[in-house]
């Protein structure tokens, strides 16, 4: 898709000619759309596509003809039935003429400025090619903090999902946070290194008001590294944590089908003596099977009561999980009737 647009009164304004001082959009354009804009402005056709490729590397470049900047900039998608935070390059072509954008995916940054829904009163103009610029790398540096927002506001609600129950689903979750935060580190890490080489170049910054801009757009995409940097430390903790509990869980699992096969020990013990086709005390006694219930019972008690004086047999609190597969931890619990194994107290601590 291509739109074109001119400037009237510091806002775009669609138009259908590429004229002098136009800011030209390409989104997933066509083969005829790279040719149009290619013969009008005499841009190389490697340049103009080089954003088409979602594994292009950033740079800038600097011909007689035009100026390029490649960078990456934030956007959504829907995989899985889920929303996706990932990166794209974004090329930013400067010539004579226009300047024209290039990506493979609509982005905020762009359609923001489009609309006019950016919070800062900035008048925008083609004219200027450098401040525009600027305005651009700004508005992708503000998009990128406005999505790892999102991101913190996500982990906070799995983060209290997790202290009413933890499921599998919220471990998953946490990993594609995660992995979106890799892709904003790597993205990020290469713009700022992008936009300080571009901040040493004259035609980028030639006016006072135009150095302010810049440092604002350095300082802009240095916090959005910083906040991705924090947030996934804290994304790492949060999935240890989920980790844990679900391991410790599964211990508790364990601890419970052990403590079952050491009560019914000795009741299968007796029963397999009696069960055998030789001599045995009380041989012939009708009461015997009576005295053999009563013993598995005993035992079965005694073994209950030896676990309860150790702490390690008490009333359970009911999983709240909706897994199925492990029951919930005791911090997430509530108290029911049944028993459940747990291990002592002082183990926990």
């Amino acid at each position: 898709m291509m739109e074109i647009f001119e400037m009237r009164d510091g806002r775009p304004v669609r138009t259908d000619e590429i004229k002098q001082d136009v800011w030209i959009n390409l989104t997933a354009p066509t083969a005829e759309e790279i040719e149009q804009v290619q013969s009008a402005l005499n841009i190389d056709r490697e340049a103009l596509t080089s954003a088409l490729d979602d594994e292009e590397g950033s740079r800038t470049e600097v011909s007689q003809d035009y100026t390029l900047i490649l960078i990456d900039a934030p956007t959504r998608e829907w995989r899985n039935n889920r929303e996706e935070f990932t990166t794209y390059p974004l090329s930013i072509t400067v010539t004579d003429t226009a300047i024209v954008t290039v990506c493979l995916q609509e982005l905020f940054a762009l359609t923001n400025i489009v609309s006019g829904k950016t919070k800062s009163k900035s008048t925008f103009d083609v004219a200027n090619r450098a401040r525009f610029v600027l305005q651009i790398l700004f508005r992708v540096a503000i998009n990128y903090q406005t999505d790892l927002k999102y991101i913190e506001v996500k982990r906070m609600a799995i983060e209290e999902s997790i202290r009413k129950a933890t499921r599998r689903d919220d471990l998953f979750e946490l990993h594609e946070l995660e992995s979106n935060l890799v892709y904003f580190k790597t993205s990020l890490s290469v713009n700022v290194s992008i936009i300080d080489r571009m901040s040493k170049q004259s035609r980028f910054v030639s006016t006072e008001e135009d150095r302010d801009l810049m440092d604002d757009v350095i300082i802009e995409t240095n916090q959005a590294l910083e906040m991705t940097t924090t947030y996934s430390q804290i994304i790492k903790g949060t999935r240890q944590l989920v980790e844990a509990d679900l391991n410790n869980s599964l211990a508790l699992v364990m601890k419970f089908l052990t403590s079952i096969t050491l009560i019914i020990a000795i009741p299968t013990m007796l029963a397999s003596f009696y069960g055998m086709n030789v001599a045995l005390p009380g041989d012939g006694n009708s009461y015997m099977y009576i005295i053999l219930l009563i013993a598995m019972i005993a035992s079965c008690g005694l073994s209950i009561w030896g676990l309860k004086r150790k702490g390690l047999w008490r009333r359970s609190q009911k999983s709240q999980r909706q897994s199925g597969i492990i029951p919930a931890s005791p911090a997430s619990t509530r108290s029911t009737g049944s028993w459940t194994f747990f291990p002592r107290r002082s183990s926990l601590r």
